[in-house]
């Protein structure tokens, strides 16, 4: 996955989604609407995202670090953590396996 250039300016919006979000909280229906519906918004949190999992700023997200993306969601739809259950770590494999096909 490569990040196109350009960035948008932040807002009190974004901040409310930063710190929502990246702290283990799951969003609700209206935050959702909000960063979906609002170009700005939602560009700023992307931008905000990529920054954060591009960890050797190469502009371009490889599999190892989209990891924490993956386990982020999993933790949000209730999986347990990577490497605690056979059932669960098959899903996280097949979603890194989807991933990588993505990347090519």
């Amino acid at each position: 996955m490569e990040k196109s250039k350009g960035s948008s300016s932040g807002s009190t919006s974004t901040e409310k989604i930063k710190t929502s979000g990246g702290n283990g909280q799951v969003l609700d229906g209206s935050d959702i609407m909000e960063l979906v519906g609002n170009e700005e918004v939602f560009s700023s949190f992307v931008d905000h995202k990529f920054q954060e999992l591009d960890r050797d700023r190469d502009g371009k997200l490889s599999l190892k670090e989209l990891e924490p993306a993956v386990a982020d969601i999993g933790a949000a739809l209730g999986l347990p953590a990577q490497g605690s259950s056979p059932d669960s770590d098959h899903i996280y494999t097949e979603v890194s396996n989807i991933s990588s096909l993505s990347l090519l």
